[in-house]
């Protein structure tokens, strides 16, 4: 049995909807020094867009809604209080994109992040050659080498490419360490890959977008790891690879 929809309801909640909507808006605007004085609100969409992922996620949407708002607000008569009665979903739509944006949903607490105590790592004392069965049973592709909480490189198959390359010299048995290698784990000694550290307070968006920037240039991002700042001597506190933001 289908559900009547009330008119009247369903519009009185569009507004006050979209008038909380303006001022999470014209906040964020005034956060990142974008002018809000007398600017209407699409433009503030636009502009805020630009800086801010999640506004940009819904810029479309958001604009669309503000036509049906504006068409009610416009063309009031004594016959009808709404001109276009708003869909429910629209208003339950409406008011998740107003929750994602005053709570931004960080990475740090998704699903995506592979959080530090379930993260898979070896320190410089650790052997090479059992680090690579595990990897081979489990198909890991990376292998953080962390010391004291912090990253100290990254252990990976183009890691051996790499010393095979640069005949390094480097013989790896069953008793080497992941400190023989301490130069070629280093992260900015990858050749073929490139490894980025984020602050916990980024959005799961802004890793999408991180992702999608090094697809479009055609360029290869190992993994991302997660410190309080973004500062690559700061505390390990999680790590993600295309495959964990693929799966989810």
């Amino acid at each position: 049995m289908n559900k009547t929809v009330d008119f009247v309801v369903e519009g009185d909640k569009l507004t006050e909807l979209f008038k909380e909507l303006e001022e999470v808006i014209r906040n964020k605007c005034n956060t990142v020094g974008i002018n809000t004085d007398g600017v209407k609100t699409d433009l503030l969409i636009r502009n805020l867009s630009d800086r801010n992922n999640i506004v940009k996620r819904y810029k479309e949407e958001l604009l669309a809604i503000k036509e049906i708002r504006n068409l009610n607000t416009h063309n009031r008569n004594d016959s009808y209080k709404y001109f276009v009665c708003p869909n429910p979903e629209i208003n339950n739509r409406l008011k998740k994109i107003i929750e994602e944006i005053k709570n931004p949903p960080k990475i740090i607490n998704s699903n995506m992040c592979i959080k530090k105590k379930d993260m898979y790592y070896k320190t410089l004392n650790d052997t090479i050659i059992e680090t690579i069965k595990d990897m081979i049973i489990n198909l890991y592709t990376h292998i953080p080498i962390i010391e004291n909480n912090v990253l100290q490189g990254i252990f990976s198959e183009n890691t051996l490419l790499d010393i095979v390359n640069k005949d390094s010299g480097i013989i790896i048995d069953e008793n080497t360490t992941f400190s023989s290698l301490a130069e070629a784990i280093k992260i900015e000694n990858h050749s073929m890959e490139d490894f980025v550290f984020i602050s916990k307070y980024k959005t799961i968006y802004d890793v999408e977008d991180l992702f999608k920037d090094y697809f479009r240039r055609n360029k290869r991002l190992g993994c991302i790891y997660i410190t309080e700042h973004g500062n690559k001597n700061e505390e390990i506190l999680g790590m993600l690879t295309a495959w964990d933001v693929l799966g989810n």
